[in-house]
């Protein structure tokens, strides 16, 4: 791990943001360079995300030099990702060590961290709304006259429809005191896709215009501040100056929606930065500052692939210690089978084509898109518009799979209703990162989607045990006459030597795994196996033998099959990686509710899930560990009720929600 101290002297020297404000470019130049190194140093140990913040470090220094976001102005990060740098100078780099890993600092920008952090985020598209949001709350206060917020967003989140909607509203103020820094480097994860792409694009390789914008910021800069009238005039008259320019395309697309428009120019240009921010300081207006940066700068600049630099992996070291979720883990991941058998079905029906949103790495689509790019799109940074896209070629016939995270759909839930279920489009949804995430934490844990989905009429919800279930499931969904959603865990599945066997099953129907007369597990999901393994535990310690079923579904359940354990056992659990509230375990109860014979006096029915609050970073063990999930703390639940109910032959409550809050 880095040494601040005997190789990154000048971030030592780096007591307070404030000191940056008096360093000249040279100091400034040397300083960006160790920010550089101390994060690649840093990140390819722990893991983590590096191209975002390599390519922000001067936008970063400029922007700490030219504001105070620890008391009056206020920065937020779209994303998140980007933070990095920011987390470096605003006296977080001891915290580098321990970053994404549980009890240690965050990925992502979150203010119990540091008061230079405004937001908790760790999604697209939502920055203008919140910087717009303070400056509104402080509009026409005199006590917050001259304050600043300042939204960074990157080109590829501006795709997101929530981006343009704030755009939209913001530009009708024309007195409102904020800024939008647009970060454009032609990348998300990807590079960006889509028109508004192309339009920066443009505007992005114009040196000509680059020359005539500075000449135009010098000579403005030697106009005296006069009062308000003049500084709207001035305001004005550049505005119309910019517009005449002919290669000036990109500014008038945000000066028509009203936002004062500087730019493009050089992120990594220190200078260029801060004359940047002091020139549109005085401004009481909308402001678009539009730099141009490189994602991953610094970082394997050599190498073409430009997806190579968005994350590092964390070292072989802390991969060595990183907990499985369950014994039998350590098989292909569920995310590279799925994109493989998409592939498939693909080639077995050309009325396949797989939608994802500007997550072709991530859900492992990279190379289908380069094979068969007329049956593999990305939508970009857009999941509503994936979802609804998805849902109008399935009602012309075609057999659309949308591949988003689960964290991510929940962006597109309207279109999930109005489109989806109410049309009953017969879309096969595939989520990956279902359950905890590990490393990205709150923000990313796919933990809801069960509940949210499971309210809609016409949706069908799967969750596969293993990867050969998997395609089990897709082949079922791919001939469904409505909408189905696949939800499946980051990471590996069980080995293919230690799956279950895979036979055919019919929809809605589980599978009895192991059979046993002194409780009963009911699983969804590959946390199927984690009951397995408990189950062999208290055969082997307590001579006790449990009924294990792998639900493989949440809606439609396999009411007979679930039923007759409820009846049969005098103790059932749950068992999801999924929030309690509204998951998997509450369709169980609900379902004994419905049917009270089903469950005598001395049954006990008991929910092993998520417990009602959000769950920090750290590796997926540890998380599970933390709220009573991982095998250890599953065993020992099951152990203790287990104990209480063959020694005195009763219960307490009929229905329980087991679990601890996180510590």
């Amino acid at each position: 791990m880095p040494d601040t101290k005997s190789s990154f002297p000048l971030i030592e020297s780096i007591d307070s943001p404030d000191q940056l404000k008096d360093m000249d470019r040279e100091q400034l130049v040397a300083l960006a360079a160790e920010i550089r190194g101390f994060i690649i140093k840093s990140v390819t140990h722990t893991g983590g995300h590096l191209g975002a913040g390599l390519g922000v470090v001067e936008l970063t220094l400029a922007l700490l030099a030219e504001f105070n976001f620890n008391e009056r102005d206020k920065l937020i990060w779209d994303v998140g990702h980007q933070c990095y740098p920011y987390k470096v100078l605003s006296g977080r780099a001891g915290g580098f060590a321990s970053l994404r890993q549980w009890g240690g600092m965050s990925g992502f920008p979150d203010p119990a961290e540091s008061p230079y952090d405004t937001v908790k985020t760790g999604h697209g598209g939502t920055s203008i709304s919140t910087a717009m949001g303070f400056a509104l709350a402080w509009h026409g206060r005199s006590e917050d006259e001259g304050r600043k917020a300042v939204a960074v967003i990157g080109d590829g989140s501006l795709q997101e429809g929530q981006a343009f909607e704030a755009l939209n509203h913001g530009g009708t103020f024309k007195d409102l005191n904020f800024v939008v820094v647009l970060n454009d480097n032609n990348m998300g994860i990807s590079p960006s896709v889509g028109a508004m792409s192309a339009h920066l694009s443009r505007a992005r390789s114009s040196t000509w215009l680059n020359q005539r914008l500075r000449s135009l910021q010098r000579a403005i800069k030697r106009i005296p501040r006069v009062g308000e009238e003049v500084e709207d005039v001035l305001q004005r008259w550049y505005h119309s100056l910019q517009g005449i320019i002919p290669q000036h395309a990109m500014g008038i697309v945000f000066e028509e929606l009203g936002f004062f428009y500087y730019g493009p120019i050089d992120g990594h240009d220190i200078d260029a930065l801060r004359a940047a921010f002091r020139a549109t300081q005085w401004m009481k207006r909308p402001v678009l500052i539009h730099v141009v940066t490189q994602k991953g700068r610094g970082y394997k600049d050599d190498i073409p692939e430009t997806t190579c630099y968005h994350a590092a992996p964390p070292s072989k070291a802390l991969k060595a210690v990183t907990r499985k979720a369950y014994p039998e883990q350590g098989g292909p991941s569920f995310t590279s089978v799925f994109a493989e058998h998409a592939e498939t079905l693909a080639e077995r029906d050309d009325r396949v084509v797989v939608v994802t949103a500007a997550m072709l790495e991530g859900t492992g689509l990279a190379a289908m898109q380069q094979r068969r790019p007329q049956q593999c799109l990305d939508v970009g940074m857009a999941e509503q518009h994936a979802v609804g896209l998805a849902t109008g070629m399935a009602l012309a016939g075609r057999k659309p799979i949308c591949a988003i995270y689960s964290t991510f759909l929940q962006r597109a839930y309207d279109q999930m209703f109005q489109e989806a279920a109410l049309q009953n489009a017969p879309v096969m949804f595939c989520l990956d990162r279902g359950g905890l995430v590990g490393a990205d934490g709150a923000t990313h844990n796919g933990v809801f989607d069960i509940s949210f989905l499971r309210c809609l009429p016409n949706f069908s919800l799967m969750a596969p045990r293993d990867t050969g279930e998997l395609v089990q499931m897709m082949d079922m969904a791919h001939e469904h006459a409505g909408p189905v959603a696949i939800r499946f865990p980051r990471g590996s599945g069980a080995r293919p030597e230690e799956q279950l066997a895979h036979r055919d099953f019919s929809w809605g129907q589980a599978e009895v795994a192991a059979e046993g007369g002194d409780a009963c597990i009911i699983a969804y999901g590959p946390m199927t196996y984690t009951a397995l393994h408990v189950r062999r535990r208290i055969e082997e310690q307590n001579g006790l033998k449990l009924s294990v079923i792998n639900a493989r579904f949440a809606k439609p359940l396999d009411e007979e099959t679930i039923l007759e354990a409820l009846s049969r056992h005098a103790v059932v659990f749950t068992l999801e990686d999924h929030a309690a509230a509204g998951g998997f375990g509450s369709a169980v109860a609900e379902l004994a509710s419905r049917h009270p014979g089903s469950l005598r006096e001395n049954r006990h029915l008991e929910i092993l899930a998520i417990p009602d609050r959000f769950i920090d970073h750290g590796d997926t063990g540890l998380q599970l560990a933390s709220i009573g999930l991982d095998t250890d703390a599953i065993f020992a639940r099951v152990a203790e009720i287990l104990e209480t109910v063959h020694r005195s032959g009763t219960s307490a409550p009929v229905v329980a929600v087991a679990g601890r809050s996180a510590s």
